[in-house]
């Protein structure tokens, strides 16, 4: 019985150990599948970031070129608008149109980032924005004074006139005057004088479009001066603005030079194994 037991002992071992090599070879077999299959997964994983980052790359290269393409624009035309000493609207509705061109760009390029070239971008394009707006606004003022200023003009010509016969009456009482004396008349004599008359009348006309012009002056004045010092503060924000850009120019231009220096690649997620 006991020699019996004995091999039935050692076939069911084998028995065993063959059935747990077929399990661990099966289990091999698929633990070397697995990982032959994320080797594979990872690789096209990896390639894929890679022409994802040259795709990133030349994206960005594109819209950093276009975006400096709109704010040189909007150089030339403050440049040449300054130059022509244009009176119309042409000019600033362009460079609207340039500056929106600038912020539509800037909203590209805070998609595509990365986040320094994007602040620089954004800066650029406010403060020209903010230029147009200061402009617009300057022309508002400016017209406005000018429409005061031409709906109480200063009457120079009634003033002239007045002055002209206030001048004439004056001359000829002072030689009426001047011949009473020669005379060795009596100056009381003059009277009711209708020269004498005349020539208090001529004053008064004079006193009046004097003090008419005066008043004139004065209200121009005032609005001239107010248009002006809304000037100097709108000249102000335009030089802040200039300073700013051109900090912020140098700024944009580091940023993208660096973001262009290296392929972008994103963050892959870790390997599970």
């Amino acid at each position: 019985m006991k020699d019996f037991v004995i091999p039935l002992v050692i076939a069911l071992i084998g028995l065993a150990a063959t059935g747990l090599g077929a399990v661990v070879g099966a289990r091999a077999a698929k633990f070397g599948a697995e990982k032959s299959a994320e080797a594979v997964r990872r690789q096209v994983q990896d390639q894929g970031a890679v022409e994802h980052g040259h795709w990133l790359r030349q994206q960005r290269f594109s819209t950093y070129e276009s975006f400096l393409e709109a704010w040189d624009e909007c150089l030339r035309i403050t440049q040449a608008s300054a130059a022509d000493d244009a009176q119309d609207s042409t000019g600033l509705e362009d460079l609207r149109l340039a500056a929106d061109r600038m912020a539509e760009r800037a909203r590209r390029i805070a998609i595509l980032g990365p986040p320094e070239v994007t602040r620089a971008a954004e800066s650029l394009a406010e403060t020209m924005q903010e230029d147009v707006k200061v402009a617009v606004q300057f022309i508002e003022v400016t017209q406005a004074a000018i429409a005061a200023v031409d709906g109480q003009p200063i009457p120079t010509e009634a003033v002239s006139e007045a002055t002209d016969a206030y001048r004439h009456h004056c001359q000829q009482l002072v030689e009426l005057v001047t011949d009473h004396r020669s005379q060795g008349r009596d100056l009381r004599e003059l009277d009711g004088h209708p020269m004498l008359r005349a020539a208090m009348e001529s004053m008064e006309q004079y006193r009046l479009r004097s003090g008419e012009a005066r008043e004139a002056l004065s209200a121009n004045v005032e609005r001239i001066s107010a248009a002006a010092s809304e000037a100097f503060s709108m000249a102000d924000v335009l030089t802040r603005n200039r300073e700013a850009r051109e900090l912020s120019r140098e700024e944009f231009t580091s940023a993208a030079r660096e973001a262009l220096s290296k392929t972008p690649t994103p963050e892959l997620p870790a390997d599970p194994g």
